[in-house]
Parts: structure tokens; C-alpha cells; sequence
């Protein structure tokens, strides 16, 4: 493991910033659904994590579960977003897990499709926490 994270430092990688924590599934999905809380883009998320953990095999295998559901989800969507995200959710699940360090460094693909997921799949907005009234207590 130590071997592992030097490694990952050594190789300077571009991270893929996980933007936010994953939230449960959820079944929505077409133009009007808001992309990020699909759940393609709670699979994608989950990939981009291991990503950032330098589990590469986890990221393929994220990525490839995220495939039928962005495949569903361009099915029922066809706008451009929905075929974007698609396209980037095989490059990933395409990628072998052993060329992810590489591609991240040297790859135009990996640059474009990390945009697109990144852009698409970022986090689910959470409520501000002084915005929640706590049950029972009134103010």
C-alpha cells in the first residue's frame, strides 16, 4: 500500500475531484431529471472516488456498472448531455485499469470525457445546514 501511494505521487496524476458524497440511487432519469442525481452519475461518482483512491480496478468496475445506466438514460433522454455522458462512460469502462495512470497524465480523451463527468456528475446540492430546522423545535 505505502509502495502504492508513493507510486501515485510520483506519477503527479490530475485527480478527479470527487465534488461531493455519493447520495443513494435514485431512479430519475430523463430531460427534465437533474443529471447528477441519476443513477449513472452515482455509479460515475463512485468511480471517480476510487479513482482518487488510486483503485483502478474498482474505477473500471464502477464505470462499467455505470454503463446500462447511462445507456438507459440516453434511451429516455436524447439530448446531447445524456449522448455525452454516455460516450465518456465507455471510455472509462473501456479503459484498462492499468492504463488509467497514463491516460490521466498524456490523454486529450481522458481530459475531455473527466470534463464531461465531472460537469455532469458533480454533487447532488445539499441544503445549507443553518437552513434546516432541526423536528420539533420551533424558532
Amino acid at each position: 500500500m505505502r509502495r502504492a501511494a508513493t507510486l501515485l505521487a510520483g506519477v503527479s496524476l490530475p485527480v478527479l475531484v470527487l465534488l461531493g458524497g455519493c447520495s443513494g440511487a435514485t431512479d430519475e432519469s430523463g430531460p427534465d431529471a437533474d443529471p447528477a442525481a441519476t443513477d449513472a452519475c452515482t455509479e460515475v461518482r463512485a468511480g471517480i472516488d476510487a479513482f482518487n483512491t488510486g483503485d483502478f480496478d474498482e474505477t473500471v468496475d464502477r464505470f462499467r456498472t455505470a454503463l446500462p445506466l447511462a445507456e438507459d438514460q440516453a434511451s429516455s433522454d436524447d439530448s446531447q448531455e445524456a449522448a455525452d455522458l454516455l460516450e465518456a462512460v465507455q471510455y472509462y469502462a473501456d479503459l484498462e485499469a492499468g492504463m488509467y495512470p497514463e491516460a490521466a497524465r498524456t490523454s486529450p480523451d481522458f481530459e475531455k470525457y473527466k470534463q464531461i463527468t465531472l460537469g455532469q456528475c458533480g454533487p447532488i446540492e445539499q441544503p445549507d445546514p443553518d437552513d434546516v430546522e432541526e423536528p420539533g423545535v420551533e424558532t
